[in-house]
């Protein structure tokens, strides 16, 4: 969790005021189906991280008796995948990037506003945490085995069916006016995005399982099993004709990774290793003492 100097505020950036505001996975009618679909690309999205060489290590690290948690939905999240978070940073300044500069999915890239206007969130940190009353819906995140979650200084919080970020208690709301020169100061402040969305070896794999419809039937089997994705009542071969039916693919397709991927992330994971658990430590806390 942050230390006692970490910022009380969130903030969450959008080019135009959505209503309701709601997670990927929630959007555009999507339907169960289409949701365990989701859930299944993060568990094929698990599978290709098993093979990343940081993943064994985080894994074996201890810190006492705790052990390292790699939150793979929230991987997930900032890799473009539908997921039921909404991402926030702990950088105005990140936050103010995504308000005024507007992303194109056909050439994956970022380009500076002209005008219109854009939407700054703010997050009142405490009063999320006691309105979620100590659940696992709010997300710390940051070092991770991939790069994104921390270039971004991303948080994230899991929201539920029929939530709208528009409603939370602990949220609030400033409509921006965006000019040209606003948003290029910010484009040009984070490198047109690029300091944003690091690469990885890993990413033309990521980006591959995404941009599928096809779900191999060893994460539907892994889902089912784990209690991830519901039951079906015709088990998994019944959930298989339900994906098929909604114009997915579902076949047998075991995860391999070619050689000179994991040769690359092996490389850049040793050069950033011990910088990494270096920034990885106990600290003690305490509940606020009132002396009168």
């Amino acid at each position: 969790m942050p230390g006692p100097e970490f910022s009380p505020r969130l903030y969450r950036g959008e080019t135009a005021f959505h209503d309701p505001c709601v997670p990927s996975v929630f959007r555009d009618g999507s339907s169960p189906i289409d949701r365990c679909f989701a859930i299944g690309k993060w568990i094929e999205l698990s599978a290709l991280m098993d093979h990343h060489p940081a993943t064994h290590d985080l894994k074996q690290s201890r810190i006492g008796d705790l052990s390292f948690d790699l939150n793979i939905e929230a991987i997930a999240q900032h890799y473009g995948f539908r997921t039921r978070l909404m991402d926030f940073s702990r950088s105005k300044d990140v936050a103010m990037f995504f308000a005024t500069c507007k992303y194109d999915p056909r050439t994956d890239s970022y380009a500076p506003m002209r005008n219109g206007e854009a939407v700054l969130y703010t997050v009142d940190l405490k009063g999320l945490i006691d309105h979620r009353k100590g659940d696992a819906s709010f997300l710390p995140l940051g070092l991770e085995p991939l790069p994104r979650p921390e270039a971004q200084r991303a948080l994230a919080v899991r929201m539920n069916p029929g939530e709208s970020l528009n409603d939370m208690p602990w949220i609030s709301r400033q409509e921006l006016e965006v000019t040209h020169e606003l948003s290029q100061r910010y484009f040009d402040m984070f490198d047109g995005g690029a300091k944003l969305f690091p690469s990885n070896p890993f990413d033309d794999q990521v980006r591959a399982i995404r941009q599928t419809k096809r779900l191999p039937l060893e994460a539907l089997a892994f889902g089912m099993e784990q209690g991830l994705i519901p039951h079906h009542p015709e088990g998994i071969n019944g959930a298989r004709n339900a994906l098929l039916l909604a114009g997915y693919e579902v076949e047998p397709c075991p995860m391999s990774v070619q050689p000179e991927t994991v040769k690359g992330a092996l490389d850049e994971w040793e050069h950033k290793k011990s910088d990494y658990f270096s920034r990885i430590r106990v600290r003690g806390v305490a509940d606020h003492v009132i002396v009168n």
